[in-house]
């Protein structure tokens, strides 16, 4: 950093620069995530709140049409910039019911995520498990919602669990039988179709060396079938035979 002293400016090189400015953009993109969270929060906190109410006062799809109309074209009319719609205020309901008898880990996560991401997990299905994977990978890498979208298509709590457990067996093979002087084991998950995305994605965060490959069957499916079945059979019998000569 120098002194320019014909016009009393100060300059930087570029390289220093470029460190400021990655470090104020940084600045403001952990502040706007942060912000997005407490709204977030907020937000989720409040639709919480309604659908509680209507839950318990066992306002129902059919006969309670017409109070939650009701109810939407008056918070309409006092908040009309916010989202109230009869659909809206069902959604609260079925948020509250989805997840009201759940554990505060899974509260926590899904009440980080945006509404719209909620309907979109709400909307699928999902059970406890992978709802709670999709709600914290969202929020740890800013998922917006066709990304979050994506990774459910392509089923990406199932994939990373393959992976996990890849790893943790390689973590398990290098600590207990590698040698001082042998390579780092190896995985390969075998698949049936191969995604090049999906692959991509699951092994993202993995430390350990993984290969994917997809595999087709040489042999037909029911000689293959067949083979296994004898296979089975006859070990049951020598089973059977060792447990008759103890």
């Amino acid at each position: 950093m120098t002194t320019d002293n014909k016009d009393n400016k100060l300059s930087i090189g570029s390289s220093d620069y470029a460190e400021m400015l990655r470090h104020a953009v940084a600045v403001i993109e952990h502040a706007r995530t942060e912000i997005a969270r407490h709204v977030n929060g907020y937000v989720s906190t409040a639709y919480w709140e309604i659908g509680q109410m209507l839950h318990e006062r066992k306002i129902e799809s059919g006969y309670g049409d017409n109070i939650v109309k009701k109810l939407s074209a008056d918070l309409k009319e006092r908040y009309p910039k916010m989202g109230v719609s009869p659909r809206q205020l069902w959604n609260m309901k079925k948020f509250y019911e989805r997840y009201a008898e759940h554990g505060e880990k899974l509260l926590r996560s899904v009440a980080l995520l945006p509404w719209s991401h909620n309907l979109l997990l709400l909307n699928k299905g999902l059970d406890d498990n992978a709802t709670l994977y999709y709600a914290q990978e969202t929020v740890a890498k800013g998922w917006n919602r066709d990304l979050l979208l994506n990774a459910i298509k392509l089923n990406m709590y199932e994939t990373q669990a393959y992976a996990g457990k890849m790893n943790y067996y390689l973590s398990l093979l290098d600590r207990l039988e590698r040698g001082a002087d042998e390579n780092r084991s190896i995985g390969i998950i075998l698949c049936a179709e191969k995604d090049r995305v999906e692959v991509e994605l699951a092994l993202e965060d993995m430390g350990k060396p993984i290969g994917v490959a997809d595999y087709q069957l040489i042999v037909p499916k029911e000689k293959l079938q067949k083979v296994l079945t004898d296979e089975i059979k006859a070990f049951s019998e020598e089973k059977r035979n060792m447990n008759l000569n103890i």
